[in-house]
């Protein structure tokens, strides 16, 4: 899956997870689980929405289906002040019937009050998360500005939401206070190139592993403390693997899909970026993302940007932190033509 793209950013290549497939009677999704996966909005005194930060304000709720967003987060670079991308996390109805959560990635920058919403391919992104196929919830749909429009999916060819689901693992789809601290399973994804022509991109499929943890308080860049549930993805089983890579990402009950890492083995990012590249280096003042992903510490190296897993170490070369809410003058409705439409599959209505 290919990240996030703006000025100044590293996108990783392609990595590849997957899902178990699983036989028997699904749990049933749990509300404390949902909550975790959509954006809250406030709720003032006389039980209407309000403009606020759900973080900071006293009463607030999962943002109702088909309501405009109030609001954005952002991340937000110390060294210069620029804001790069900007989030969204909405319930959202498939065409099918299928409930969904569709997390918009908007990368314009220099985001303000007057934000309007409009799709882009060659710049924005999304994902598409099923909560009720599988059991796991997990990303089935993406656009990126590399690849554009792919599919996740657990076996070759799949095109309806319900042979995807669990293409790309996430978690259990129980409640998360019940999990063990930290649980993991090996998995297989098919991913499947649906626009043409896009350089390097093309059908294939790998097995990784996929961990996740119970919430946790994390604080993060904007120096707010959120209960998240993290999810690793690595995209080899091996973890020893020299060409390994992960990504990683937080869900918060405030904000939904809040943040996302990208991490490879030291060696490979020498290898990739050169063996002084400040890249890797998390300790160097000019490494790019000192300004922006130096304050959350989730690692067992006593620091962020580095760690060690699979007896190599390994760091963190990308990183989006979107806490920094940003109040609309006007809400926004995040979807628009060829989000999740196009390319031979309408996973949403029309717009």
């Amino acid at each position: 899956m290919k990240r996030m793209l703006a000025p100044g950013i590293v996108y990783l290549p392609l990595v590849l997870a997957g899902c178990a497939d699983r036989v028997g009677a699904r749990p049933p999704l749990s509300a404390e689980l949902r909550d975790y996966l959509i954006e809250d909005v406030c709720i003032g005194t006389d039980g209407t929405t309000t403009a606020d930060d759900p973080a900071t304000c006293a009463h607030h709720r999962d943002i109702a289906p088909g309501a405009p967003s109030p609001y954005l987060v952002t991340d937000f670079d110390t060294t210069n002040g620029a804001t790069y991308s900007a989030m969204t996390s909405l319930p959202v109805t498939a065409r099918d019937g299928t409930p969904l959560v569709l997390v918009t990635k908007a990368m314009e920058g220099g985001f303000g009050a007057g934000f309007r919403f409009g799709f882009d391919p060659a710049r924005d992104g999304y994902d598409l998360v099923d909560l009720s196929s599988a059991d796991y919830v997990s990303f089935v749909r993406t656009s990126d500005g590399g690849c554009y429009d792919q599919l996740f999916a657990r076996r070759a060819g799949a095109r309806t939401l319900g042979d995807r689901a669990g293409g790309w693992v996430l978690f259990p789809r129980t409640a998360p206070s019940g999990w063990p601290q930290t649980s993991s399973i090996n998995v297989t994804t098919y991913k499947l190139q649906l626009t043409p022509g896009r350089p390097g991109c093309r059908d294939g499929h790998s097995t990784g592993r996929t961990y996740w943890n119970r919430p946790a308080a994390y604080r993060f860049e904007t120096g707010k403390t959120l209960f998240a549930i993290r999810s690793d993805h690595f995209a080899n089983s091996d973890l020893a693997g020299a060409g390994n890579a992960l990504e990683r990402f937080y869900f918060t009950r405030e904000y939904g899909f809040t943040r996302w890492e990208a991490w490879v083995p030291l060696a490979r990012c020498r290898k990739d970026y050169g063996a002084a590249s400040p890249r890797c280096d998390a300790d160097a003042p000019d490494n790019p993302l000192r300004g922006r992903c130096n304050v959350l510490n989730a690692t067992g190296s006593g620091g962020p940007g580095r760690d060690r897993w699979g007896g190599r170490d390994w760091v963190r070369i990308d990183c989006r932190d979107q806490t920094r809410f940003l109040a609309l003058a006007t809400p926004q409705h995040m979807t628009a033509a060829g989000v999740a439409n196009g390319d031979g599959v309408d996973d949403l209505p029309a717009r």
